[in-house]
């Protein structure tokens, strides 16, 4: 960057930054209002010293650093960006004023020294684009991977008891959340026998049951049990057809079968308290 392009910007500061809370008091993207010129103030001068570094270095670092930053805040707490978009433009509209007021008698010299900022500034603008969609990017995947926890919930029924309802297809990256979760459950409550149940998984393809074969031997070397439960006629079908073995696990048509096996093994006895049928209207038992 030449000598005075840089001495213009370090020497302008205060008349830029100046110009630039000027501008944006009133303008109609930011908002009006004195009461924002301190975090305005704040984010100009920001961006104005992370230029005048990479104008000493000739770089762009800085000023992607700082940009990048106000980008993922801004997408982080689900602001827009085009305030940011303004600022920017402020900032160039204030530098071009502020050179033309300093060499008004010089407008050739005006020129050059606004049209380099302009290529800065620009290339500041490209960064603000590229940190947005870099944001939003790692905002969905984190979305994606919160809807996977909540997607494959361990649920721990009784002592050494856990429930795994599935609901939705299985992929490959999902079958990998879901064996995660499992396993921890499985240390975390000292879980020795385990449902996993399939009724709410509308496709089993050859893919799933692999998964599912996966899932159950990791179980095992934990010392856990797993009956598959929510077997259904096509499921039931598919595995014949496609030749796959489910020899050495367990499996039960329904939720209430597997309960009934996981209580026998845990020495169980479910029973109604009281005897007789509830009432109606009353719930209270005859």
């Amino acid at each position: 960057m030449e000598l005075e392009i840089v001495e213009f910007w370090a020497d302008s500061r205060d008349e830029i930054i100046g110009k630039c809370i000027k501008l944006s008091v009133n303008d109609a993207i930011l908002g009006s209002g004195e009461g924002y010129q301190g975090i305005r103030e704040k984010v100009f001068d920001r961006l104005w010293s992370a230029l005048l570094q990479d104008m000493q270095g000739d770089t762009l670092v800085k000023t992607g650093e700082e940009i990048g930053s106000l980008a993922r805040e801004a997408v982080k707490y689900g602001r827009d960006v085009e305030p940011l978009q303004r600022v920017i433009e402020i900032l160039m509209e204030s530098a071009g004023e502020a050179a033309g007021t300093k060499y008004r008698e010089e407008p050739d010299r005006v020129s050059r020294i606004t049209g380099h900022i302009e290529k800065y500034l620009n290339k500041a603008m490209m960064i603000l684009a590229k940190s947005t969609v870099k944001a939003q990017a790692e905002v969905i995947k984190k979305q994606k991977d919160y809807l996977l926890e909540l997607s494959t919930p361990v649920i721990p029924l009784l002592d050494g008891i856990l429930v795994l309802p599935l609901v939705g297809t299985i992929d490959t990256r999902r079958a990998k959340q879901i064996m995660d979760n499992l396993l921890s459950g499985i240390v975390e409550v000292q879980a020795d026998t385990v449902l996993i149940d399939i009724s709410g998984v509308p496709i089993v393809d050859t893919q799933v049951a692999h998964h599912l074969i996966k899932t159950v031997q990791a179980a095992r070397l934990l010392g856990a049990r797993c009956i598959i439960v929510g077997i259904g006629p096509e499921f039931a079908q598919t595995i014949v057809k496609l030749g796959i073995d489910f020899g050495g696990i367990v499996t039960k048509n329904s939720l209430q079968a597997g309960l009934k096996l996981a209580f026998e093994w845990h020495n169980y006895e479910l029973r109604r308290v009281g005897g007789g049928v509830p009432d109606a209207t009353t719930g209270a038992n005859s």
